[in-house]
């Protein structure tokens, strides 16, 4: 099975009041430790979806695709990336603001999902679900049809989609960035 993924890297860090992903964090920016965790020899095609030009530029210092964009709503993201996609039989979206999910949790992600082929499968810790989810192609076109600040989960609404929940190793991989106070909090965690 060939496998895709999307990096939303395409906020406009209202709350944070800056670029949030060029943050450092650690001994790297916030966006650099999600791209580094990215399992890329389990993808066909992976893409990062930004309005940025710092971004764009951090993307091709990796050797990524970058489709860049003035900036709009999640669901504008989502069809950008879900639009590369084509021909592959599942994709993977993970956040740009998410940087201490791991390589190991995303590559748990991709084997569950080449078990059980027809589910969605988000990573958790206990019941909370989150983000990176990967979707079969079969909602593809759902992703496509989104409008306005949907995420992608609002893309099986009134579906009877099978939801698989994967285990993260520690809670601290679902922490986002969305404000200066949790960029401190994560730089706090990882200096115990």
């Amino acid at each position: 099975m060939k496998l895709g993924c999307v990096v939303l890297a395409a906020g406009q860090g209202r709350r944070f009041g800056d670029n949030k992903l060029l943050q450092v964090l650690a001994d790297r920016t916030v966006l650099g430790h999600v791209l580094s965790a990215l399992p890329r020899e389990r993808f066909e095609q992976i893409v990062v979806v930004a309005s940025s030009q710092g971004v764009e530029a951090l993307c091709k210092e990796q050797g990524l695709t970058c489709l860049r964009y003035p900036g709009g709503p999640q669901s504008e993201s989502i069809r950008r990336g879900i639009g590369a996609m084509e021909g592959l039989d599942g994709c993977l979206f993970v956040m740009g603001d998410q940087p201490l999910c791991t390589r190991k949790s995303m590559e748990r992600i991709a084997d569950a999902f080449l078990a059980h082929p027809k589910a969605v499968v988000r990573l958790a810790w206990g019941e909370i679900p989150c983000s990176p989810v990967l979707f079969p192609k079969r909602y593809f076109p759902n992703l496509q049809a989104l409008t306005g600040e949907q995420g992608g989960m609002s893309a099986l609404r009134g579906l009877d989609a099978e939801i698989l929940l994967v285990q993260a190793e520690y809670e601290a991989e679902l922490w986002d960035v969305d404000t200066r106070a949790q960029l401190e909090h994560m730089k706090a965690h990882l200096t115990k």
